[in-house]
């Protein structure tokens, strides 16, 4: 237990570097259009650009990991994170400061292959749900409050300090971790299965884990078709869970928070200590007990209900018995609030903590040899559609209304429950390199 909550701590710095990065951008770019010329199209890109850049590093980091290694890749992805995350805060035009966001995004896209496939290698298998949902859930939820914190504080410098020092400051976390993950063992999983190495397996043998060695030598095209529908399900529940968390991310400190009558800061703090972080207890509890499946399904149940009447309330408040207005107001905010708050709290307990910990990409595959490269292919789609999405978004929102657009996410929500009660197989408690084989593991 002690490697497997070594590798959460030391993994879950990124995701929370990820969490602090993301959210900043949406508390201070109001500020940031204040220096620099933005419009719908220019900030939809701008917050979609470490997007791009993700899609960039995931493939390459994902393809060399699992030919050379998990270990011998990690420590880049928290450096590229640092140099990205710094250079933001001396960005002097809107060129500098995409190309800074486009350099952060590579280092997070490397982070999201690595990291859950360490995490999920190195874990116990029954508890390996519960060091997923923390080191990615619960650290992202808490890099989002710091950020809220950090922004709160920000507003005692002037404008043109602020913000830079709220985005630079994203730097640290990043930092804070660059020789730790250089020193970290290589996975068991690699060691047995793909590339034994003498050194780390005497290392972990003083560590009090005794490995047996039994590489895996059937050939790359039998794994690959046997892993496809596994690779191609978790690629589509990927893509559609971040079109829709990304989005909501993003925008909800901006967009949602002014419907509601609420500050960004306060949407922010509100919205993770009374759903975040309560859902995400919830499936801490739950995952390794009841499993995957029945958490995502019923989570994305109730995101699609609640999201649903929340678009109606935008859409026609008369149904509500509320009249029509521009922003809610009164019981409106207060209904309005109810709804996207019981959305949150849902996600939290189900999608947003297993999809978005990475469960889904790393947990079916039964081989060793690909795990980095599904997780790198859900993670390329998922970037691509998020990034073409947030771009967008903006523009959608003024053409077909808020609540049009909430709509959609609902659909999405439904469409993703019955993708997983109808495709996806439980993984609670097997082990991953025998969870579509049945068999039994073969490392002590």
């Amino acid at each position: 237990m002690k490697l497997t909550w070594r590798s959460v701590l030391i993994a879950g710095m990124g995701v929370f570097t990820d969490g602090y990065n993301l959210y900043s951008l949406s508390l201070v770019i109001y500020s940031i259009s204040n220096f620099i010329r933005l419009n719908n199209v220019t900030s939809g890109l701008l917050v979609a650009g470490s997007y791009f850049g993700a899609a960039i590093s995931a493939l390459i980091f994902g393809l060399i990991s699992d030919f050379q290694g998990r270990k011998r890749m990690y420590g880049i992805d928290v450096t590229l994170m640092t140099i990205g995350a710094f250079l933001q805060a001396f960005s002097q035009n809107y060129g500098e400061l995409f190309f800074s966001r486009l350099l952060l995004g590579m280092g997070i896209g490397a982070d999201y292959v690595l990291s859950p496939v360490i995490v999920a290698e190195n874990a116990d298998k029954d508890k390996r749900g519960k060091a997923m949902v923390i080191t990615f859930a619960v650290m992202w939820g808490l890099g989002a409050v710091v950020a809220a914190f950090v922004t709160q504080i920000s507003y005692f410098l002037p404008a043109s300090l602020g913000w830079r020092m709220v985005l630079g400051l994203g730097a640290i976390p990043a930092l804070s971790v660059i020789l730790a993950r250089r020193k970290l063992s290589e996975t068991l999983l690699f060691l047995s299965k793909v590339k034994p190495d003498i050194k780390e397996l005497n290392k972990l043998k003083s560590d009090g884990v005794d490995l047996k060695v039994n590489v895996d030598e059937s050939s790359f095209l039998i794994r690959l078709i046997k892993s496809m529908r596994f690779i191609i399900i978790a690629a589509i529940l990927w893509v559609l869970y971040d079109i829709y968390s990304s989005t909501f991310a993003i925008y909800g400190p901006i967009t949602i928070a002014h419907n509601l009558g609420l500050s960004p800061i306060m949407f922010t703090y509100v919205a993770q200590f009374f759903a975040g972080i309560p859902g995400q207890l919830i499936c801490i509890f739950l995952v390794d007990r009841i499993g995957r499946r029945k958490l995502i399904v019923l989570g994305y149940a109730g995101v699609a209900l609640w999201l649903v009447m929340y678009s109606l309330l935008l859409i026609n408040p008369f149904i509500f018995g509320l009249p029509k207005t521009s922003t809610l107001e009164g019981t409106g905010a207060v209904l309005g609030f109810s709804f996207y708050m019981l959305n949150y709290l849902f996600s939290a307990m189900g999608p947003a903590s297993i999809i978005g910990s990475g469960m889904i990409a790393p947990e079916p595959v039964s081989y060793t040899h690909l795990r980095a490269h599904e997780t790198a292919a859900s993670d390329v789609y998922k970037r691509q559609a998020s990034a073409t999405v947030i771009s967008l978004f903006p523009s959608l929102v003024n053409i077909v209304g808020l609540g049009v657009m909430v709509g959609i996410y609902a659909s999405v929500a439904l469409i993703s429950s019955l993708i997983v009660m109808f495709f996806v197989p439980e993984t609670r408690t097997r082990e991953l390199d025998f969870i579509t084989e049945g068999g039994r593991s073969k490392i002590n």
